[in-house]
């Protein structure tokens, strides 16, 4: 269908009754008109910018993965042989290093072989026939004992997957508070259109009248011509309302799409006939807790996560100013046969003192974390205020809105009840045209009005329902 021939087709489908939707229309919302929840099953299923927080999301969960794969279990081997000199040797050595998150111990087993002419210094080198198997363990008793680089890798990682889900879905949110947007501006372009359309078809089905009383002489020449003036400015507004229509469908399609991903236009036919009957912020959106709000709002959730990431890198950091006290046990026995003194287990225990001096880099980097931290408390404290400031103003749009649609709605009334006692009087010859196409045009205007104050109530209750961050309901 091309937008040249819409404007038969707009009127008889926004006048005709839901059930002569097309069938594509059936598909795409699963029923006779396109519902808001067609809308926001697709924007789940294919809206480019919930794809792609969902794909950030498999982004942390890598992340995680490479964080945990500091803990993977690392064998390293090493031959070294000479085989010209005054002590010809060959030495081969393997050994199997676990790091733990068990206080940042580290556990080890090796076994070596050293075979040939060692000199005095170096006779620790060599071993019974058939070698030397080893093991222990090293554990940080100060730094990287509470915590250290590998710990917080991974804390850090499982604090990005959380906040990743939740940026999941603050997208999620805010790609159906804009689709109900669309949405809605989409049906009230629909509705304007219909106004728009119904007094063309008033002004042309009163041009016949005029034509036969002008004939008969009941009536001026004048008076037609002026209708046949207001005949073609309402034609201008009709192409107006058809051009609003297809923008308002165009940028609806960014949200309605197809199996594959594609935008899929909305056809006229699958417009609504009518909107919803506005309720009370209570009925649309139930109690609202502003601590259960907090807990629920995926951006402060999110600043809140990387608070806890800041902090772990505060502890990381702090620890890191520490000295290195490491205190190692180790057992080693030699097997085979060799010299009766290499028989023997051996057990080693081993202490490591590392203490830096001025430690300007351990410091300098505590103090960069501890402002960062800083920084993200007051951010989360105004990110707290923004969230209740914007629920308070949803809440202030919703009410105002309703109101509005009150009100609106008795001027419609009001201004219809004129415009048909206006044309009665006309047709009694005790008024004129001007006077008629003035009330018919007044009419228009407060339809239009209630038609606005419509749109801007379902838009407050998709907004309120964002700021509170609760699913938009589908009504």
């Amino acid at each position: 269908m091309t937008w040249v021939s819409l404007r038969a087709v707009l009127l008889a489908s926004l006048l005709a009754a839901p059930g002569r939707a097309s069938e594509q229309a059936r598909v795409e919302g699963g029923e006779a008109t396109l519902s808001l929840e067609a809308v926001l099953e697709s924007v789940e299923r294919h809206y480019p910018v919930v794809e792609a927080a969902r794909r950030d999301a498999e982004a942390a969960g890598a992340e995680l993965l490479a964080a945990q794969g500091g803990f993977d279990p690392v064998l390293r081997g090493r031959a070294a042989s000479t085989p010209l000199g005054g002590y010809p040797y060959t030495r081969l050595e393997g050994v199997v290093e676990q790091p733990t998150p068990l206080w940042g111990a580290n556990l080890f087993a090796g076994w070596r072989r050293g075979t040939g002419e060692f000199p005095t210094y170096a006779e620790q080198y060599q071993t019974n026939a058939l070698g030397e198997v080893r093991a222990g363990v090293s554990v940080p008793l100060w730094r990287n004992g509470p915590i250290d680089r590998r710990r917080a890798a991974v804390a850090r990682a499982e604090l990005g997957t959380d906040a990743a889900a939740h940026a999941v879905e603050q997208a999620r949110l805010e790609s159906s508070r804009a689709a109900t947007w669309r949405y809605w501006e989409w049906v009230a372009a629909g509705r304007r259109y219909a106004v728009a359309a119904e007094l063309l078809r008033m002004a042309r089905a009163r041009d016949g009248q005029l034509f036969e009383r002008v004939r008969r002489g009941d009536l001026a020449a004048f008076e037609q011509v002026d209708n046949q003036r207001a005949v073609v400015q309402r034609e201008g507004q009709v192409v107006a309302a058809e051009r609003l229509l297809q923008q308002s469908a165009m940028e609806l399609s960014l949200f309605l799409r197809d199996a594959e991903g594609q935008p899929v236009l909305p056809q006229p036919a699958w417009l609504p006939p009518t909107f919803p009957v506005p309720v009370a912020a209570e009925e649309a959106v139930g109690p609202l807790a502003m601590e259960d709000v907090l807990g629920r709002r995926p951006d402060v959730q999110r600043l809140e996560l990387t608070r806890q990431q800041q902090r772990v890198e505060h502890r990381l950091a702090r620890n890191q100013r520490a000295p290195a006290v490491d205190v190692s046990v180790a057992a080693a026995k030699d097997l085979g046969a060799g010299s009766p003194k290499r028989d023997k287990p051996e057990l080693e225990v081993g202490l490591l003192l590392d203490i830096p001096t001025f430690n300007r880099g351990a410091t300098g980097r505590a103090l960069q974390v501890e402002a960062g931290l800083a920084r993200l408390e007051a951010q989360l404290r105004l990110q707290k205020d923004r969230a209740r400031v914007e629920v308070r103003d949803a809440l202030s749009a919703l009410e105002a809105a309703r109101e509005r649609v009150t009100v609106a709605r008795r001027e419609l009334t009001l201004a219809r009840e004129i415009e048909r006692s206006e044309r009665t009087r006309f047709e009694l010859g005790e008024s004129t045209l001007l006077f008629v196409n003035l009330r018919e045009q007044t009419a228009a205007e407060a339809a239009v009005r209630e038609v606005d104050a419509l749109t801007d109530y379902h838009k407050a209750v998709a907004s309120l329902r964002a700021a509170a961050a609760l699913p938009v309901a589908v009504r």
